[in-house]
């Protein structure tokens, strides 16, 4: 019979687990560790359940993407910086700062970086276009629109959007990339109390007819299985996670593309 705190917690689980992938389709890259954080246990930790010397078993899968898709986003080659003992989850690898040189062959971007938030028109433009809920084709359509709007200084000034949406991107990607961080992070914490729970299910006899003993058992296993649960449901999301450092890189690159032509064609 399902009672009524089983119901609570898997409305609790799934709202939890979807609340993670709205956060990593529509930006807030901020908010990854907080929404995985809601999917914790309704119920107290149970016994035994925490052991900074067990192995996580399997907290370090890699997710199943596309690859890097760094070259595809005119990216330079990524390197894996990650430092001895500090895990990166993905099966892309760890590029962690982007390069102007293989997103923009314009004007030189030195000025416009430090400059593009004192034009109020800039900035405006490049919070238009910077987020991922904005559909990249609207976001190009709405940078052309933009640059119809300058004649003889159209290059200065779309350098200077280039510049905008180049920290405000790469700002973002640096965020997802803690994120993806923390969220390995939490995973190994939970492999280790689903692999001491185990350790203390093991100590209790299955066969005892001690009632308190039977009703410890009883509690250890419904948080190992609740905790397995939760890991698996994030490890189905680890390939989504892993793969918005390379959505970033692309959106950049579409968008860097779309500014250079219009510096192009300007005579």
């Amino acid at each position: 019979m399902t009672d009524k705190p089983t119901m609570q917690a898997t409305v609790t689980r799934k709202a939890a687990i979807a609340c993670i992938a709205a956060t990593l389709l529509l930006g807030g890259a901020g908010a990854v560790a907080l929404a995985q954080d809601s999917a914790s246990s309704p119920g107290a930790s149970s016994p035994g359940a925490s052991s900074p010397s067990a192995t996580a078993p399997g907290a370090t899968n890699s997710g199943a993407g596309e690859g890097s898709g760094a070259a595809e986003a005119g990216t330079t080659e990524s390197t894996d910086n990650a430092k001895p003992g500090d895990d990166w989850p993905c099966m892309q690898r760890l590029q962690p700062e982007l390069s102007i040189g293989a997103m923009w062959n314009g004007p030189d971007p030195a000025e416009a970086a430090d400059s593009w938030r004192k034009d109020a028109a800039v900035e405006a433009v490049v919070e238009q276009v910077a987020p991922r809920r904005v559909p990249q084709q609207e976001a190009i359509d709405a940078l052309h629109r933009f640059a119809a709007g300058y004649d003889k200084d159209r290059p200065a000034v779309m350098t200077k959007v280039f510049a905008g949406l180049f920290e405000t991107l790469n700002d973002e990607r640096d965020s997802i990339i803690r994120g993806i961080r923390h969220f390995n992070e939490r995973q190994q914490k939970l492999a280790d109390r689903i692999q001491a729970g185990m350790k203390t299910l093991d100590g209790l006899d299955p066969v005892s007819t001690d009632v308190k003993i039977a009703e410890q058992r009883q509690a250890v296993q419904d948080q190992v299985s609740w905790d397995s649960r939760i890991f698996d449901d994030r490890e189905k999301l680890l390939p989504l996670v892993c793969d918005q450092p390379v959505v970033l890189e692309r959106r950049l690159f579409a968008l860097s593309r779309a500014i250079q032509t219009e510096i192009n064609g300007q005579k």
